[in-house]
């Protein structure tokens, strides 16, 4: 495995009209499992971790970039570390300093000011390292959803975007067009038109998050639209548990690595229909 700067992930992305796939990792088996399926499908990935998961298993910055370098010697990929939603700047500045290849500093709870201006603190102590950072502009809800007068006022403001990117001159920005974490209760409806004028104002790769539950044609055609970067997260962590749990319940006696090795191996199919669905390869 060859650890890189995101940018030179997503570049690559731009020029062939595609995305990467960015999976969240918390454990050996699912960092085994993203890699291994990267490798099988010949295709860089983004190995991300947030802050609210290391926290839940008291896993430092430095020990998550040991684990992904001792099992990365195993195989032949591409790949970014990515800390994914640091809320808090000094967290960003933890992870890379560790060795992390790229940070998200989420502003998308402060005012736009106070966004703009964190960002662009992160975005000048991560050049000294040769590391990509990634913004959120507008506010990606969880999968509830907001209400239909409210819905605007959550999305990204194309209009904000050009004086966000030229102040920060962050690499990536994460837009909120309708997406949100989490499984969706209804079939999302994503706004392209407001996408569109995103990417005309941007003129950076975008970033999707709340990729888990996105029919593949609206994938598609975010894809086309100017989206480089998809975070896959819900959808991806509950194989490897429904995994686990089939294993479980086939047999009561069942040791726990088996049953570990039976959630990789249900995450590493899910992992591949990400990719798949990046690549703009049809496995349908």
């Amino acid at each position: 495995m060859k650890l890189v700067p995101m940018r030179l992930l997503l570049e690559d992305a731009v020029l062939k009209n595609k995305a990467v796939a960015a999976i969240n990792i918390s454990n050996m088996e699912t960092i085994l499992a993203l890699l291994e399926t990267a490798a099988i499908e010949n295709a860089s990935v983004i190995i991300q971790v947030a802050p609210i998961q290391m926290e839940v298993q008291q896993i430092t910055y430095e020990e998550i970039v040991a684990l992904v370098n001792v099992f990365g010697k195993r195989y032949d990929v591409r790949a970014a570390l990515h800390l994914d939603h640091a809320t808090k700047v000094e967290d960003c500045y933890k992870a890379i300093r560790a060795g992390f290849t790229s940070v998200m500093y989420d502003g998308s709870l402060k005012s736009y000011e106070e966004n703009k201006n964190n960002t662009k603190k992160v975005v000048d102590f991560a050049k000294e390292f040769s590391v990509t950072v990634e913004a959120e502009l507008g506010k990606v809800g969880g999968a509830e959803g907001h209400s239909n007068e409210n819905q605007d006022s959550y999305m990204t403001d194309p209009l904000l975007v050009k004086d966000f990117v030229r102040y920060t001159s962050v690499d990536c920005l994460a837009v909120a067009i309708g997406n949100a974490h989490g499984f969706y209760k209804s079939q999302p409806r994503l706004d392209f038109e407001r996408l569109k004028n995103i990417k005309n104002m941007a003129c950076i790769p975008l970033v999707l998050h709340g990729g888990t539950g996105i029919s593949e044609d609206d994938i598609d055609l975010a894809i086309e639209t100017g989206i480089n970067k998809i975070n896959f997260f819900t959808e991806v962590d509950r194989s490897f548990v429904e995994g686990f749990l089939k294993a479980y319940q086939g047999n009561h006696q069942v040791y726990m690595m088996a049953a570990q090795e039976s959630g990789r191996q249900a995450m590493m199919k899910e992992i591949a229909l990400k990719i798949a669905l990046c690549e703009r390869r049809s496995r349908r």
